[in-house]
């Protein structure tokens, strides 16, 4: 059993096991730290997270030590100054690591999902498990929701129907299911202990396969259903009662599960890398845990971001599964990022709502369920970068990692698409060229469209739970 990266070695033991080992529990595995997991999420570096981790706790210990590493002496308390004054990326190391940190060179080395990267993603060795296996996550783990997810679904596939294997996915931050209660994240609260049915279930698997005692009744798939805030069995995951749908975006903002119609249709805007998009509208000096269920209203206000957003909705609506992005974009530059929010938007009136500590009014807030973001070059190989060619409209497509989320009658959906989230991911120069080695000369302004029209939908599909 282990959390983040001792998650990572319960998976490592998980493959043609030794017949000691009856059962193990990968919490929040670091998985794939390309696709999905801490440092790069679909090709996309996630600059802050893996400074403040390199910066301090990655420090050289040549010599055994009881002391913790010394933290890094931030010369200012708001990150988004921090790393917009220090350029481009270079200059990190440059500036501060000094080549320092042997680990923050690899990551430079390999800004592409190469063979050193693939040597180190355990999904395909997922084969052979034999020990009852129970993976734990959390929904806004803003470290490693991806781990968790990729683990299961790796063994689910690539093991025989006799293989143990269960999945249990909460409303928490990294590691929240160890450490409180989970009565709330941020702002959103859930009305009573999340946690304890995790810890009654941990406690009845190891019972089980490691004493012999109790039953075996633990469900496929114990998922905390996010909005209904309840806790649902499923006899897999995804469930089979979910159905693929697609949330089209349309003129003057609109979205819908209609296809669109309109000829010659589109949004326009322009990203100044300059400028860019912040990940959350407060002064932080570290990333907080409880961006992922942020207020997005203060990002729905910008010029560079577009809202697509449903009437109110009549009845309620879940959505469960992996969601998948398809856009159709241009650019007049030749690189950029693309970031797809899926959001509830409360109603207007929330009076009954708990307050917060920060006296966030809840009514028309705008709750983050899911935000993900896709390095355009990436977009059809994470092998092979390829430039944008400007003013073509181009189709970008990407899987966005599982949800389980019911919008209430009364909420709305909406969808925010920006080219920017800084500075939780490192600025785009929106020019094709290397990202870690690039220079304040590469960045430029580009003019962006987003497509919803004939022939150029873009979407959003969903699994819609019946």
């Amino acid at each position: 059993l282990g959390i983040s990266y001792p998650g990572f070695y319960s998976t490592m033991a998980l493959p043609e096991a030794h017949p000691a080992l009856k059962a193990a529990s990968p919490q929040a595995p670091v998985t794939d730290w390309f696709i999905g997991d801490d440092f790069h999420h679909n090709g996309a570096f996630f600059a802050m997270d893996a400074f403040s981790f390199f910066s301090s706790f990655g420090k050289p210990r040549p010599e055994p030590t009881t002391e913790g590493a010394t933290r890094f002496d931030w010369p200012m308390e708001d990150n988004y100054e921090f790393f917009l004054e220090a350029g481009p990326l270079k200059n990190l190391n440059k500036l501060y690591l000094h080549d320092s940190i042997a680990f923050w060179n690899d990551l430079m080395a390999h800004p592409n999902y190469d063979d050193w990267w693939k040597a180190r993603n355990p999904r395909p060795h997922l084969k052979k498990v034999t020990p009852a296996v129970m993976t734990v996550g959390g929904w806004f783990d803003a470290e490693d929701s991806f781990g968790p997810l990729a683990v299961y679904k790796a063994i689910e596939k690539q093991n025989t129907a006799s293989t143990e294997n269960r999945l249990v996915m909460g409303p928490w931050y990294h590691g929240q299911w160890a450490a409180g209660d989970g009565e709330k994240l941020g702002n959103i609260h859930y009305g009573f202990n999340t946690t304890e049915l995790y810890k009654e279930t941990e406690d009845q698997f190891f019972k089980y396969y490691l004493h012999g005692e109790g039953d075996m009744d633990i469900p496929e798939a114990t998922i905390f259903v996010t909005g209904a805030n309840e806790w649902r069995s499923f006899d897999t995951w995804p469930p089979e009662n979910t159905a693929n749908q697609k949330l089209y975006f349309q003129p003057a903002g609109g979205l819908s599960f209609e296809a669109p119609t309109a000829k010659n249709s589109y949004d326009e805007y322009v990203s100044d890398p300059l400028k860019p998009v912040p990940y959350t509208e407060d002064v932080h000096l570290k990333r907080t845990r409880e961006y992922m269920t942020d207020d997005q209203r203060f990002a729905a206000r910008r010029p560079d971001v577009v809202v697509y957003e449903t009437p109110v909705l009549e009845e309620d609506i879940t959505f469960t599964g992996p969601l998948t992005a398809n856009l159709f974009v241009s650019t007049t530059g030749t690189d950029a990022d693309y970031v797809v929010k899926l959001i509830d938007v409360f109603p207007d009136e929330m009076e009954d709502y708990p307050m917060n500590e920060k006296n966030v009014p809840m009514g028309g807030y705008q709750m983050m369920v899911r935000g993900e973001i896709m390095r355009g070059r990436f977009r059809n190989s994470f092998e092979k970068p390829e430039p944008f060619k400007p003013g073509e409209a181009t189709q970008v497509h990407f899987v966005i990692p599982d949800i389980a989320h019911t919008f209430k009658a009364g909420h709305r959906i909406m969808i925010q698409v920006q080219n920017s989230w800084f500075p939780l991911v490192d600025r785009n120069p929106q020019k094709f060229v290397d990202i870690y080695n690039c220079s304040e000369a590469d960045f430029q302004k580009a003019t962006h469209r987003v497509y919803h029209e004939a022939g150029h939908a873009s979407y959003l599909e969903v699994g819609v739970l019946k």
